[in-house]
């Protein structure tokens, strides 16, 4: 399940998920909120919310036949999750195009803390 929550900072496309994440899941929502998000700010930043519950992907969402490309992104915030998470983001990060960070839920604050200052240090260049 993926769902848009609240933008916790303006111009972050924040989203909530849990559980398996679908290709259905990525074109009918993701895809189209990223594509307005790129629109209206020029720019990606994503911040996504995992509970425990968080499963992963099925499978053919990460195929590699095309049927679901990741779009770029500048900024990917990610909070909580189960363990594989923070593991899967220090593994990958430094592959990752974007700017990565993984925050543990307690940590909330830091988390909405480094999106500002990411916001502000744009505003200024």
């Amino acid at each position: 399940m993926l769902c848009q929550i609240p933008d916790v900072t303006p111009g972050v496309l924040s989203l909530f998920v849990s559980g398996h994440i679908s290709a259905e899941d990525y074109r009918q929502r993701l895809q189209p909120l990223m594509r307005q998000y790129q629109q209206q700010y020029g720019r990606i930043d994503l911040y996504i919310e995992a509970d425990v519950l968080l499963e992963g992907w099925d499978k053919s969402t990460l195929s590699g036949a095309g049927e679901v490309q990741f779009a770029p992104f500048d900024t990917l915030v990610m909070l909580g999750g189960p363990d594989w998470v923070s593991n899967a983001l220090q593994l990958f990060g430094p592959l990752i195009q974007g700017q990565v960070a993984w925050y543990p839920l307690n940590l909330k604050e830091d988390a909405l803390h480094f999106l500002a200052q990411r916001q502000d240090s744009l505003q200024v260049q």
